[in-house]
């Protein structure tokens, strides 16, 4: 459920007889926030930016929660309590988090845990700094001495460089696979990087297949990744067809196009796959297979990861535990690539068979294999 302590519409009906004077951030005239999430966690921020990013309103038909009222923060706790026991929600996924008062959304979050310890919870945090995104993630306290207790947050900075590396057939430092890599690189900063909600795409951003523009083995590609790197994959609704938006000048509402599900008027009933074309099947099939054994693959939910430096826009990497191993392979080139087990011998000690889980064939480890341009390789290896 889309949770949103933050604000709520200037035609709420508390808005014509407030509860109290700061049950929100009222200013003469309205003011919004400024939405330099940097802000918020830098040390030497001035108070005015801070209060205008915090207090101002999202909109100016979004009025500014004062969570910092324990009053509010009490409704807001309450709210969803309620919300959680009534329809037995799994989780929550938290709108805009850090405009709010960050010490009193810790205590929001850190009072639902209490009543719910396995409740997910994810927040969406956007911004493009992986360092400014861990901040808000884990319980452990910050420098400053800030945890939010918030489970999981939205890997902004990798969805990025996912679709600026695949957007591209650079091979530049910081172009194609190497983008992907040195995002990867930057691990460390998080608190339970296998926590993060990984995504391509969501109702707030370009479809992925727009910006791929329409090409299914880029689409395929990313959807590979979604389904091998470390982290909690979000599927957008329409991704797993490759669906574009209607007219991207037109905004959100030409990106959040309707699902044809059989529905009176539909033509085509995606959900049956009634009049699906090829393209449609292709993308959607790529991704069943995917996700259906990702189900059961350890590795890929509890793993490590070791990945090797990007070469002529390819990337590779590992997904393993004690127990199992992933061998991923990506060639978003446009020429076939020989790849040679040799150089990935630090991670194949022990192992004596891999299977290909795209194709269903098996993989000899004695030899190399070649990977075609624009395909994968996802290899489970066995002792």
């Amino acid at each position: 459920m889309d949770a949103v302590p933050n604000h709520c519409g200037s035609a709420h009906w508390w808005m014509k007889d407030l509860p109290f004077r700061n049950w929100v951030h009222l200013h003469s005239g309205v003011v919004t926030s400024n939405y330099r999430l940097a802000v918020v966690t830098d040390p030497n921020r001035s108070q005015l930016n801070k209060e205008q990013t915090v207090n101002g309103w999202f909109d100016k038909a979004m009025p500014d929660m004062a969570l910092e009222n324990p009053y509010v923060l009490r409704y807001f706790l309450q709210l969803y309590i309620w919300w959680i026991e009534w329809t037995d929600l799994d989780g929550l996924r938290v709108d805009t988090f850090p405009y709010n008062e960050k010490y009193a959304a810790a205590r929001w979050t850190k009072g639902l845990l209490e009543e719910y310890p396995e409740l997910s919870i994810v927040a969406e945090c956007w911004h493009s700094s992986p360092a400014i995104v861990a901040y808000w993630q884990g319980n452990k306290p910050k420098q400053d001495g800030y945890a939010s207790y918030l489970p999981s947050v939205m890997d902004f900075p990798l969805q990025e460089a996912l679709k600026e590396g695949l957007e591209t057939d650079s091979d530049g430092w910081m172009e194609g696979m190497n983008r992907l890599y040195e995002a990867l690189a930057l691990d460390f900063v998080y608190q339970d990087p296998l926590k993060l909600m990984i995504f391509l795409d969501n109702h707030d951003i370009e479809r992925f297949a727009d910006s791929m523009r329409g090409d299914i083995a880029k689409i395929k590609l990313g959807i590979t990744l979604l389904a091998t790197l470390r982290g909690i994959p979000q599927l957008y609704y329409g991704t797993e067809f490759g669906f574009r938006s209607t007219d991207l000048s037109k905004g959100d509402g030409a990106a959040r196009i309707d699902f044809p599900g059989g529905w009176k008027g539909d033509r085509k009933n995606l959900f049956t796959g009634l009049r699906m074309n090829k393209k449609e099947r292709e993308i959607f099939e790529h991704t069943r297979k995917l996700f259906n054994w990702r189900k059961h693959a350890g590795a890929i939910h509890e793993g490590k990861t070791t990945h090797f430096l990007p070469e002529n826009n390819t990337y590779a990497f590992f997904r393993y535990t004690d127990k199992e191993s992933v061998f991923v392979f990506l060639n978003p080139s446009k020429k076939d690539v020989k790849v040679k087990w040799e150089k990935f011998n630090e991670c194949l000690e022990g192992y004596t068979s891999a299977l290909n889980i795209l194709t269903g064939r098996k993989v000899s480890l004695d030899r190399g294999f070649t990977v075609k341009a624009r395909e994968s390789m996802v290899i489970e290896l066995k002792a």
